[in-house]
């Protein structure tokens, strides 16, 4: 079996081309044979996808030169955008794996899809059905996400493969956690639906309010709120500190030395986040919203959910939590690291998404 990898690959680093770069590895160290088409641009947005980008379609066009690697590959391997033109820029490799009788696999790394669909009307409604329906499979990360395949695939082809946190997050289970004041980490892209501002005006509330704490913001800011952020993180002070996009050593030194992992996020086409395993694997507490797959993942048992969009509610769990920090860690941090090593490493996700691959591979003669 031959697989095509098409999709995004680092850089930029997001949950979706970090999967992609893992995968690729474990192919390898699987033994199965493999290329990649690499189909990322470089824009960071709350509104990708929204519309049509000039721009974005002409950086995208170069990627279809490699059109010939489906001809002499088995199967290929999509994970797409989830609008309309998310899907449509991959039509070319879809219609070319059809028309050669190559089945295909759709991974979908969010929860939009299906509300892309319901929306769509006439002949894009059909193109995109289209192009999604003669896939061998599709991939959602967790449970409630298979509703977004539900209308496209039928329930034999749509498959569970949950995210996971990288191998070297797991080496230092036993690595104390400070008690000291509540030391929380921001680490993800720096999007106004990631919930970025809403925390900034927490920690603001919170230095109002004389709460001692520390806040380490990693990740890529969104161009269009880059003002703001500085702005609020300024206001902030010494108690804050923007590190940027953060990789390998530094990022697992910034999470163990944390004790408090937060994405309030309500991004709409959120999935599973990789960045709350990675806090989870490192043994934060975490906060986050109820939001899309998380509460498939999370409960009670690992941190606190607060609610989207709303600066107070993440205010009062961090005090709250600081009011009783040494017990808050002794109740959740081991537990944490445990579970996810358990459930979310890149051998279960990248050994998932190949059994998938293998079921999808049979399905070609049938």
């Amino acid at each position: 079996m031959k697989v095509l990898v098409i999709g995004p690959l680092v850089p930029p680093v997001d949950g979706c081309s970090f999967a992609n770069e893992i995968l690729i590895k474990n192919l390898s160290a699987n033994g199965i044979q493999h290329e990649k088409i690499n189909t990322n641009t470089p824009v960071i947005s709350s509104n990708q996808g929204n519309r049509f980008s000039l721009v974005k379609a002409a950086s995208f066009l170069k990627t279809y030169l490699s059109l010939p690697k489906v001809i002499s590959a088995d199967i290929a391997y999509f994970t797409p955008g989830q609008t309309f033109f998310g899907i449509l820029k991959y039509a070319p490799f879809i219609l070319f794996c059809i028309a050669l009788n190559k089945p295909y696999v759709i991974h979908i790394h969010g929860n939009y899809l299906g509300k892309a669909y319901s929306r769509l009307k006439g002949l894009k409604k059909k193109i995109f059905a289209s192009l999604i329906s003669h896939a061998a499979a599709g991939i959602v990360l967790s449970i409630s996400l298979k509703k977004n395949f539900a209308q496209l695939l039928s329930d034999d082809k749509i498959f569970i493969v949950e995210n996971f946190a990288d191998n070297s997050l797991y080496n230092d289970k036993n690595f104390p956690k400070p008690t000291d004041k509540p030391r929380i980490i921001y680490l993800s892209n720096l999007m106004l639906e990631k919930g970025i501002i809403d925390f900034l005006d927490a920690l603001l509330m919170l230095k109002n309010l004389k709460v001692k704490f520390s806040a380490i913001i990693a990740g890529h800011i969104e161009d269009s709120i880059s003002t703001i952020v500085n702005q609020k993180i300024e206001q902030i002070g010494e108690s804050a500190e923007y590190v940027g996009s953060i990789f390998g050593s530094q990022k697992k030194e910034k999470l163990l030395q944390s004790n408090i992992f937060i994405l309030p996020t309500y991004y709409k086409m959120e999935g599973q986040p990789i960045s709350i395993i990675e806090g989870l694997a490192t043994g934060n507490i975490i906060v986050t919203t109820p939001h899309a797959g998380i509460p498939d993942i999370l409960d009670s048992s690992n941190g606190f959910f607060v609610s989207p969009c709303d600066p107070g509610s993440i205010a009062d769990t961090i005090k709250i939590i600081g009011e009783n920090l040494e017990a808050n860690i002794n109740r959740f941090s081991k537990h944490n690291a445990e579970y996810a090593a358990s459930k979310f490493t890149e051998s279960i996700f990248s050994s998932n998404v190949i059994s998938v691959l293998k079921f999808a591979h049979s399905q070609k003669n049938r």
